[in-house]
């Protein structure tokens, strides 16, 4: 396996664990930028977008816009499914796409 699929598989178990400090809450797109950047895994939006996809395609996540109207900005939010969650606690088999 190459060096940069290994990568993406330790990424996606990153955005996983981030996202399990938040749960049952969603986080912002803005939030696992920077906390993936913390844990030196840089990313750009376009990669982490692709990242999120595959997630969503796997049902671990789900992402969503939501529009404030006060402040007139928009966010993309991400949050843990429940077979996410059982990803990350082992009660359902690991995911060879998804290092944790």
């Amino acid at each position: 396996m190459g060096l940069e699929k290994y990568e993406a598989r330790i990424v996606r178990g990153h955005i996983m664990q981030i996202l399990k400090v938040a749960y049952p809450g969603p986080a912002s797109v803005e939030l696992l930028e920077v906390t993936l950047n913390d844990r030196s895994c840089p990313t750009s939006p376009a990669v982490l977008n692709g990242y999120l996809a595959y997630l969503a395609e796997k049902g671990y996540i789900t992402r969503w816009e939501e529009k404030d109207d006060i402040l007139g900005v928009t966010r993309t939010l991400v949050k843990l499914t429940a077979t996410g969650v059982d990803l990350l606690e082992g009660n359902i088999p690991a995911d060879p796409g998804v290092v944790l």
